[in-house]
């Protein structure tokens, strides 16, 4: 009964999320038992660059240290992840696995100049800093019981970090929210103002998480989960498929 009450919370958690956390454990607990040597999986340009392993991009974001930190990590992804993906992005899973994969190639890239190993510090404020922009009237609390705006969050997590090491910039945490700002413009802010969008979700992606129609999905302009600037879920899909229907003309 226990066993199948777990194995209910665990498929309780939408698929996108799950996969991350998942993959993190499974990740991060082999690299650090030595089931699976860490080089092989951590951010390497030279391996992705001059032997083409590709998956580098993607296993670095999974990387984190075993221990209380890691606990308080996986805690921030499963929190601020199922939000999104039951809320904002509620029936369009594949358009945040798209908004992962797209924000985890760009701090790659940032990697590239500033030298970190592994990405999930990255993935992680991309994701609080999205649930920010769409929560950012929310009034959240930190340590010490401490209270502001949701808005400020991904930069209160920053200045702690900055604190806790010694005054060393976070630029892997740093990263993560500018490819999560680059996003959120792309996607919402750019097309409310009648710009195309730029980074449409693969259509493969909807093949793979089928889009569901759920009311009440989005980003509003200024914060919050109205679904003005967001595209439908069928909406989307047919636009990643090549299909951008016109209203139409009315008959006689």
């Amino acid at each position: 009964m226990a066993e199948n009450e777990l194995l209910a919370a665990y498929k309780s958690v939408p698929i996108v999320t799950r996969s991350l956390l998942t993959a993190t454990v499974v990740l991060s607990v082999s690299a650090a038992m030595q089931f699976l040597s860490p080089y092989l999986i951590m951010l390497d340009w030279p391996s992705i660059i001059y032997k083409f392993q590709i998956h580098r991009l993607l296993t670095s974001c999974f990387l984190t240290g075993l221990g209380f930190n890691m606990l308080f990590d996986l805690y921030f992804l499963y929190t601020y992840g199922v939000q999104l993906e039951s809320t904002t992005y509620a029936g369009r899973s594949a358009d945040f696995a798209w908004f992962i994969i797209f924000t985890s190639f760009t701090s790659a890239g940032a990697g590239y100049y500033f030298g970190f190993r592994t990405l999930f510090q990255s993935m992680l404020l991309a994701v609080i800093y999205l649930w920010s922009q769409a929560n950012s009237e929310r009034i959240v609390s930190f340590m010490f019981g401490i209270q502001f705006k949701a808005l400020y969050f991904p930069w209160v997590l920053v200045a702690y970090n900055f604190l806790l090491s010694g005054a060393v910039v976070p630029w892997n945490m740093l990263a993560g929210i500018a490819s999560a700002h680059l996003y959120y413009f792309l996607e919402s802010v750019y097309p409310a103002r009648g710009g195309r969008r730029w980074i449409p979700t693969p259509f493969l992606l909807y093949k793979l998480l089928p889009p569901q129609e759920v009311a009440g999905a989005g980003f509003a302009a200024g914060g919050g989960t109205a679904n003005v600037l967001r595209p439908t879920a069928t909406t989307a899909a047919a636009e990643a498929a090549g299909h951008r229907w016109g209203r139409g003309e009315r008959l006689g």
